[in-house]
């Protein structure tokens, strides 16, 4: 009873008022707001039927005015259309010249104003459109066609604002809230006086009962007048403690031992329960660090095996390229003839793209970084395929290209892409038989408005790769070349490249039937 005193709020009958007095609020909120959302979507479509008949009128009058009056005054003529109709904030007339628009008159100050998707739209369908205006929830865009004669020459706007109709909406959901205000301080008093008869004494009865019973006097009896169910709860109770008090001795004895017996059990789980939580811990544990040493140890496997043969590499062909590298450059001082000095240039560039390889293999075990410029997509490819001539040369393999559809430039590390062309060329002319063939296709990736991306497929005609085989074209040192011809790094570098710039390589071959590259460079910044 004291905490009932002291916590009205838990009692039954605030709870009994508290939830009626919430379903009468929850259907009055219900039907206001759907009172409300049914006015404003009656006021809204009031104002934009009103829009796009102002913009039929317009169209007529200026069509009656046309070449008869000039630009001032159909400025004149506009301000005052806007000012007789309430709710419109400005009229205008855009008229195309070319891919420009031009403003032809506005009920406001003249300025140069943007075409939207909605004008083209209203000037192709020969009717009146209506939208919510870009950018803003205020304000609502009637846009008509503009005739002269039965010719659609330009589009006329009317801005109609939205103001007048929140402020309807406001004021309409304002008197909502005091009405329901009102229901629920009326709604709350007739309850309480109802159910402080009816429910509060008689439930107060019974709690001064079975607090009674509960500090030991068993002899307690609760008596209520009526024939509802709180009288009949109040002989069940006088009942039970007519049996309590009965089996009271057995059960206290009852209770002792069982009291003695739980008191052991909870001792036991509690102990049992502590050791199981400490070796779940502790597993849970050593699998974590069982889990972060197997991937340290796969990581710390390739990087070894990158790191040796990449080592190798440059241990077995540094020195040696550098020498050929020097003589080169000491030749081209010597030889006078263009021919020469041309192959000597080729051979100091293929020179160049092994050492380049070289350190691309040990840049492997790390992440790649990119120098992004604007790159011309076409003589990248050209000076690539210059830089294969001589094999393709050898064995007669003819070479098409279709660069029509490719961007003029794109945002790239040019280093990188002529990489990730040689690998997959060089892959293609080892595919192909002699006389086989290569086709060569570049095109834009869809940019959306921003700066252009390339898709570039190279196709060959040669023995193709297995489906067993399809899956591990990108593991490192995997290769179905043969032995001494391919170190299984050309596909996953290119990969690896390919990410860097927010694309990818795929791979589509079938055995016997030759192999498509598709690469994917992601748009960078703009160009």
């Amino acid at each position: 009873m004291r905490a009932m005193r002291l916590f009205p709020w838990r009692s039954l009958r605030l709870r009994v008022v508290a939830l009626l007095v919430l379903t009468v609020v929850l259907v009055l909120a219900a039907a206001t707001a759907l009172d409300i959302r049914l006015s404003t979507r009656i006021a809204e479509r009031n104002l934009q039927e009103r829009a796009l008949t102002l913009a039929k009128e317009i169209d007529i009058l200026l069509g009656s005015l046309w070449g008869r009056t000039d630009l001032r005054n159909f400025h004149h003529r506009l301000g005052e259309l806007a000012r007789t109709h309430r709710n419109v904030a400005d009229v205008e007339i855009l008229l195309p010249v070319g891919n420009q628009w031009r403003l032809l008159g506005s009920s406001g100050r003249a300025r140069p104003t943007e075409p939207i998707p909605l004008d083209r739209l209203a000037m192709e369908l020969d009717r009146p459109l209506w939208e919510l205006l870009p950018g803003s929830a205020h304000l609502g865009l009637a846009v008509a066609p503009f005739h002269l004669g039965q010719r659609v020459i330009g589009s006329i706007r009317v801005k109609a604002s939205l103001a007048e109709v929140e402020r309807l909406s406001n004021l309409q959901a304002r008197q909502a809230l005091l009405l329901t205000l009102l229901s629920v301080l009326g709604i709350s008093a007739v309850l309480g006086l109802i159910l402080t008869r009816t429910i509060a004494r008689p439930i107060r009865l019974l709690v001064d009962a079975m607090n009674a019973a509960r500090g030991g006097r068993l002899d307690t009896r609760v008596h209520l007048r009526g024939s509802d169910e709180l009288q009949q709860l109040g002989d069940h109770f006088n009942r039970m403690l007519e049996t309590i008090a009965t089996a009271d001795q057995e059960n206290r004895e009852l209770v002792g031992r069982l009291s003695r017996f739980n008191d052991e059990l909870e001792t036991r789980v509690a102990a049992a329960t502590a050791d199981i939580a400490a070796k779940n811990l502790e597993l849970q544990r050593i699998n974590e660090q069982l889990w972060h040493v197997q991937k340290q140890l796969g990581r710390a496997e390739r990087l070894a095996a990158l790191g040796q043969m990449t080592a190798a590499i440059a241990h077995e062909l540094g020195t040696p390229l550098n020498s050929v590298l020097g003589y080169t450059q000491l030749l081209q001082k010597e030889v006078t003839s263009r021919d020469g000095r041309e192959k000597l240039a080729i051979i100091e560039s293929q020179v160049r793209v092994m050492s380049q390889a070289i350190r691309n293999a040990l840049d492997q075990t790390r992440t790649p970084s990119l120098e992004r410029r604007p790159v011309a997509i076409a003589p990248l490819i050209e000076d690539t395929l210059r830089l294969l001539d001589p094999v393709l040369r050898a064995k007669r393999i003819a070479v098409t290209r279709d660069l029509a559809a490719a961007p003029a430039t794109i945002a790239a590390d040019p280093r990188g892409i002529q990489q990730i062309l040689l690998n997959v060329l060089t892959n293609a002319v080892d595919a192909v038989e002699e006389g086989g063939s290569i086709v060569v296709y570049a095109e834009a990736a869809s940019d959306n408005g921003g700066p252009p991306g390339l898709v570039v497929r190279i196709s060959d005609n040669g023995k193709g790769i297995g489906s067993e085989d399809i899956t591990r074209v990108f593991q490192p040192f995997f290769t179905t070349k043969g032995v001494g011809r391919g170190t299984g790094l050309g596909l996953t570098i290119s990969q690896d490249i390919a990410r860097a710039h927010d694309g990818s390589v795929r791979v589509q071959s079938r055995r016997g039937q030759g192999t498509t590259v598709e690469i994917t460079i992601g748009p960078g910044e703009s160009v």
